[in-house]
């Protein structure tokens, strides 16, 4: 769906923003008909327990499947500014650690492996900035979802206990 080559992240954004905007309609029509669900419960007619049911089990897949959609939308995001950011990185500071370890030959010292250097300073603590943006850090919540595995599924269905929310 995402393409590694793909470095446009307003590009990855917009189809997050898509990805959440259908999973959102999605959720509303799951709500509808899981509330006509608990009506057609409370009026206790079989017929239409049974109709309303298959009606919110299938909105409940097409959920779902928004739901499934934007996390793969939001996960291509990072991964996208990762890529970026690990080239940057490899831009910026391999040449500087390759001078530092002439630096150090030429100062006859004993030349410090760069991953050591690195580690006695990413083991001190690092203030932590929060990327801007619209795209989400973490997965959406899918509470018509959650509401539609506990009314439609009881307690312990297979989907709850795989979705992450």
């Amino acid at each position: 769906m995402f393409g590694r080559d793909s470095s446009d992240l307003a590009g990855l954004a917009r189809a997050y923003a898509g990805a959440v905007k259908a999973l959102k309609s999605s959720e509303a029509v799951l709500n509808r008909a899981l509330d006509a669900l608990v009506a057609a419960r409370e009026a206790e007619c079989p017929g239409d327990i049974t109709r309303t049911r298959q009606a919110a089990i299938e909105a409940d897949k097409v959920a779902s499947i928004a739901w499934d959609a934007a996390e793969v939308a939001r996960r291509a995001f990072w991964r996208q500014r990762a890529t970026e950011h690990e080239a940057r990185v490899a831009a910026d500071c391999v040449p500087l650690l390759v001078q530092l370890a002439a630096y150090q030959r030429f100062a006859g010292l004993p030349a410090i492996p760069p991953e050591h250097l690195l580690r006695h300073h990413l083991t001190t603590p690092q203030a932590h900035t929060e990327p801007e943006g619209d795209v989400r850090i973490e997965p959406l919540p899918a509470d018509a979802l959650d509401r539609a595995d506990d009314e439609l599924f009881g307690r312990w269905s297979p989907q709850k206990m795989t979705r992450k929310t």
